[in-house]
């Protein structure tokens, strides 16, 4: 390094800043990209789901578990209410959207493995629900709760079987510009943040009467 260079670095701090994020941006680059597991395509559409699959009102979730807003909306028991209202009307469907965090991630992946044994909306209720956090191991202790096949989740879990369905989602939620958590996706209508279940029952009355003779 000539003797310029380094009196322009120490004159000026800020170049000395940009060569570090520079050199660590290079080295994250050069490491090995883990390999996940494949999942077939049909899997990768098997989106969690509740009511009626020929509704006309589609209300798509994209949830994080660590949100907090998420976990307060869950608790209200919108969900409930709405499908309780408007049983055969409305289909519910969950997506992943696990940006907070690598915890996130995990739990989201934990509630695809729970998805591939028929119990993933136990489980997602489980995991709003509870306070013991999103640990690896808290996450197969509520699969354990739940009497889930643990040696086939424990090793869906530690493989990352589900990590590219979870991206796959989350992906899905990017191009349709869900940058943030709770969002959701009402028949084409964009609502960013908690709705009450007024708000979104005023929509579905709105575009169940687009749809009457």
């Amino acid at each position: 390094m000539s003797l310029k260079l380094l009196d322009a670095i120490k004159s000026r701090p800020a170049v000395l800043v940009m060569i570090l994020i520079i050199t660590l941006l290079g080295l994250v680059l050069l490491l090995p990209k883990p390999n996940y597991p494949e999942v077939a395509d049909r899997r990768l559409l098997d989106d969690p789901f509740l009511g009626n699959p020929d509704a006309a009102i589609v209300l798509i979730e994209y949830g994080d578990y660590a949100c907090e807003v998420c976990r307060l909306w869950h608790r209200a028991q919108v969900r409930e209410g709405l499908l309780q209202r408007y049983p055969d009307q409305v289909l519910f469907i969950w997506r992943d959207n696990a940006r907070r965090s690598t915890a996130s991630i995990k739990a989201a992946e934990a509630g695809q493995c729970a998805h591939n044994q028929g119990r993933f909306w136990e489980y997602h209720d489980l995991l709003y629900e509870q306070d013991a956090g999103l640990g690896v191991e808290a996450l197969k202790g509520y699969a354990s709760r739940l009497g889930l096949d643990m040696p086939i989740f424990n090793q869906c879990l530690d493989e990352s079987q589900m990590r590219r369905k979870v991206e796959f989602d989350m992906r899905r939620a990017g191009e349709n510009g869900f940058s943030v958590t709770p969002a959701f996706w009402l028949n084409g209508e964009k609502i960013f943040g908690p709705p009450s279940l007024a708000y979104l029952s005023e929509i579905i009355e709105g575009q169940l009467a687009i749809r009457r003779p």
